[in-house]
C-alpha cells in the first residue's frame, strides 16, 4: 500500500489515527486467525489480563510478517522516523459482553516517550499503535473508540469524560483492515457486542533511541526466527549503530 497519501496524512493529523482497509488479503486473516486458534488460548474473562496474549511471534510466520508489513512499514518510517523499532506486540481476544480499557492517553500531560508534534520536516511521534482486525466489527459492535484531535489538545480531559460521552467516536473496522494511531491520542474500548470473539492484534513502534516497554518486543529465541530487517527492528533502543529499516 506504500507511504501516506496525502489525504492519509491530514487524516492522521486530523484526528490522530488513520484505518486503512482491506490491508491483510483474506489468506492472511485466515492465517492469523488459525495461528490464534492454535494456541490454545483460555476463556478470556472481565479483566484486561485475561484478554490480551503476547510472547505470539514465535508461534506463527503470520505473526511475524506483521511486523515490517508492507501495508504499514513506510507509514511508520515518516511518524517514527527510518530507524523505527517494534517496542512491544500483543493480542487481544474479547468475549462478547465484555469490556475493555477505557479511555486513556491524551496529549496533556506531556509523555516524553508517546507525544505527537508537527514541524517544517513532518510528523513526529513517540509511539504508534498499528491495530490489525481479525474479525468484522460492524457499527454498533464496539472495539476499537477514540477521541478524535486528542492527540494535539492543550488541556487534560476532564473526568466527566467516559467512553460513553459523545465526543467519543466508535472506529468500525472489517476483518483484514488495520488501524494506526498515535499514543497521544485519548482511546479506549467500547463494550464488544460483535456475534463472536473480537480478535486484534496491536503492534507498537518508537523511534530508534526510544523505548516505552521495560522487555524487548521479542525473545532472543524469536530473533532467530526473524528476517535481517525484524530483527534491526526488534534490536534495543540506542543512538548509535541502528541502520535504517525503511
Amino acid at each position: 500500500m506504500g507511504p501516506l497519501t496525502g489525504e492519509e496524512r491530514y487524516l492522521f493529523d486530523l484526528q490522530g489515527f488513520l484505518v486503512r482497509r482491506g490491508a491483510l488479503s483474506a489468506a492472511e486473516v485466515a492465517a492469523a486467525n488459525d495461528a490464534v486458534d492454535s494456541m490454545y488460548l483460555p476463556r478470556p474473562g472481565t479483566s484486561i489480563g485475561s484478554q490480551r496474549f503476547s510472547d505470539h511471534c514465535g508461534v506463527a510466520a503470520i505473526f511475524r510478517s506483521l511486523i515490517d508489513h508492507p501495508a504499514v512499514l513506510e507509514i511508520l518510517g515518516e511518524l517514527c522516523g527510518r530507524t523505527v523499532r517494534l517496542d512491544h506486540t500483543y493480542g487481544i481476544v474479547m468475549a462478547p459482553g465484555t469490556s475493555g480499557l477505557g479511555l486513556h492517553g491524551g496529549a496533556v500531560p506531556f509523555d516524553p516517550s508517546q507525544y505527537y508534534c508537527v514541524d517544517s520536516s513532518g510528523i513526529h511521534c513517540g509511539l504508534v499503535a498499528v491495530q490489525w482486525a481479525l474479525v468484522d466489527a460492524w457499527p454498533g459492535e464496539g472495539g476499537f473508540a477514540c477521541v478524535p484531535g486528542s492527540h494535539k489538545t492543550n488541556m487534560a480531559m476532564p473526568g466527566s469524560i467516559d467512553l460513553h460521552h459523545p465526543c467519543v467516536r466508535e472506529v468500525p473496522l472489517r476483518a483484514g483492515d488495520v488501524v494506526l494511531f498515535s499514543e497521544a491520542l485519548t482511546h479506549g474500548t467500547l463494550d464488544w457486542r460483535g456475534p463472536g470473539d473480537r480478535r486484534s492484534l496491536l503492534y507498537k513502534y518508537s523511534p530508534g533511541n526510544s523505548s516505552w516497554a521495560l522487555e524487548p518486543a521479542v525473545s532472543s529465541k524469536v530473533l532467530a526466527l526473524l528476517t535481517p530487517r525484524q530483527r534491526e527492528m526488534c534490536g534495543p533502543p540506542a543512538v548509535a549503530h541502528r541502520q535504517n529499516v525503511v
